[in-house]
């Protein structure tokens, strides 16, 4: 009877020891950005260790929080379904091919928007005053080819010009570079790289050379601004680890407010952090620009579902985008 009674109180134990195990969230949290002033929040969230901050207040003690930076969003979102990542910020075509991809599995949806930027396709070349004056033996740098959201628009701004069946007439003319390294192509000016539809800082400091101009920006072509990255997640991280993830979100809360209270000195985080080496006064600049925004509301992702979904690059796109690629609490920002 002893024995029996200890077997059972050993069972229970377990039982108990088990669901406890389960119910524990995750201690590390991994976290990617990419490259430039769009991820200024991400930057002073790993610099004031705000996620931490907020993961203690919500009772999970001490959490290691792991950054990574990457080249563009097709790169995260192959870390993302491999669980090699929490959180990824996604440009607009990088969350709308996760999301479609992951509908019934892996359920990868936007948890916050990161902000509002304008994207500017610059030129060195002074005969490029409009995207009909490219030719083949011109190259235009964008993040990356086909899927990066700088090289949709750039078929969206081609399927204005010569019709939805030519969207992609300047395909073959793009190759994928990093910001960076765009940037010093075009500056440099002995490249076979002309052009590069790029993003704050770089596309401003290369409009420092007075040969380089923009043509045309991501405003013009979807009329009005675009959430320039949002911040995406899988559905499991979300239903396993909802202390976390709201510490995340409520991290990101406070270093929006912390920007748009003291632009200054969010312009010295991003500084330290970026180790960019541009002036000051001239990021100050950038964050007070009209197309600048930083807030946690998504937007004009509709503009790009309906566009991949007419030209047949998205197989069965959202009837409602705000209810089928949010998450509740990014659709009640």
């Amino acid at each position: 009877m002893k024995r029996s009674i200890s077997t059972v109180v050993a069972a229970v134990l377990a039982m108990v020891f088990a669901a406890g195990t389960a119910a524990a969230e995750a201690d590390k949290l991994r976290i990617a950005k990419q490259y430039g002033l769009g991820y200024v929040q991400l930057m002073i969230m790993e610099e004031q260790k705000l996620i931490e901050k907020h993961a203690k207040a919500a009772g999970l003690g001490d959490i290691t929080v792991e950054w990574s930076t990457f080249r563009s969003s097709d790169v995260m979102n192959d870390a993302l379904i491999s669980g090699n990542l929490d959180f990824a910020s996604l440009g607009p075509t990088g969350i709308i091919t996760i999301w479609s991809k992951t509908r019934g599995n892996f359920d990868v949806r936007a948890a916050s928007g990161l902000n509002a930027m304008a994207w500017m396709l610059n030129v060195r070349d002074p005969r490029i005053k409009s995207i009909r004056d490219f030719t083949d033996n011109d190259r235009i740098a964008v993040p990356a080819v086909k899927v990066s959201g700088q090289a949709t628009a750039l078929e969206m701004a081609a399927a204005k010009e010569w019709g939805d069946e030519n969207y992609d007439k300047l395909d073959h003319l793009t190759v994928s570079l990093a910001h960076p390294d765009a940037t010093a192509m075009m500056l440099a000016g002995e490249s076979e790289i002309v052009a590069n539809f790029s993003s704050p800082p770089y596309e401003f400091i290369q409009l420092k050379d007075p040969k380089i101009r923009t043509i045309l920006t991501s405003d013009e072509i979807l009329g009005g601004p675009i959430s320039f990255n949002v911040i995406a997640t899988t559905g499991e991280f979300r239903k396993d680890n909802p202390k976390l993830y709201k510490a995340f979100l409520d991290a990101l809360d406070e270093a929006t407010a912390l920007i748009n209270k003291d632009k200054a000195w969010a312009a010295d985080v991003y500084g330290r952090m970026s180790r960019d080496k541009t002036p000051k006064e001239e990021i100050l600049a950038i964050m007070n620009h009209p197309t600048s925004h930083f807030t946690t509301e998504v937007l004009n992702l509709g503009a790009f579902t309906t566009f991949l979904g007419k030209v047949g690059r998205l197989k069965n796109p959202p009837k409602d985008w705000k209810t089928e690629m949010l998450f509740p609490e990014a659709k009640a920002r």
